[in-house]
């Protein structure tokens, strides 16, 4: 059986059970964060990813020996419009190759007469068909907008076949790559 306790151990007792309820608490209010400051930090990389990524409408992958870019100084953005990239080996449309250049120039199986760039048209007739039969279900107008991106090194011979041969497939309005000088 356990002994009873006189009034002083009573009396300590309680001071002790007082003394660890007060630790307790100063633990539970130590451990306890702000989270005005967590909200700072969180808005401030929110802003930076906003200002680093949705500045630019449309970013051009530029690989070191394939696709660079030339450079200038112009302002204007680019609006939705089919991507062309003529790189030192390939053309490239929306993501998916249709030609393989061999020494920065077109096989003649790829554009017997010359200049019309068969896998070329076929894609971007594609694309249009496709583009259309949304605009319709929209109620827009067909734009017939490319983007081209094409290596400082191509020649231009390379870049007209590709440029008469997006006309010949309905596309009128072109924008060319450029990567924007420092201090501009």
């Amino acid at each position: 059986m356990a002994r009873e306790l006189t009034p002083e151990e009573i009396g300590a007792q309680k001071k002790l059970d007082e003394k660890k309820l007060a630790r307790r608490n100063k633990k539970l209010e130590e451990s306890s964060f702000n989270i005005t400051s967590l909200m700072d930090a969180l808005t401030i990389i929110l802003i930076f990813l906003l200002k680093s990524y949705g500045s630019d409408p449309m970013q051009v992958p530029q690989k070191k020996n394939e696709l660079m870019v030339p450079k200038s100084d112009t302002m204007s953005n680019m609006s939705e419009c089919v991507d062309i990239q003529i790189s030192r080996t390939s053309i490239v449309v929306k993501g998916k190759k249709v030609v393989t250049l061999t020494n920065k120039q077109i096989s003649s199986q790829d554009a017997p007469d010359g200049y019309i760039i068969k896998n070329l048209k076929d894609r971007l007739d594609d694309l249009r068909n496709k583009e259309i039969e949304q605009k319709q279900e929209k109620a827009a107008k067909f734009q017939g907008e490319a983007f081209i991106s094409a290596d400082t090194e191509i020649p231009w011979k390379l870049v007209d076949q590709v440029l008469k041969t997006a006309v010949r497939a309905k596309y009128y309005r072109f924008s060319f790559a450029v990567v924007k000088m420092r201090g501009s």
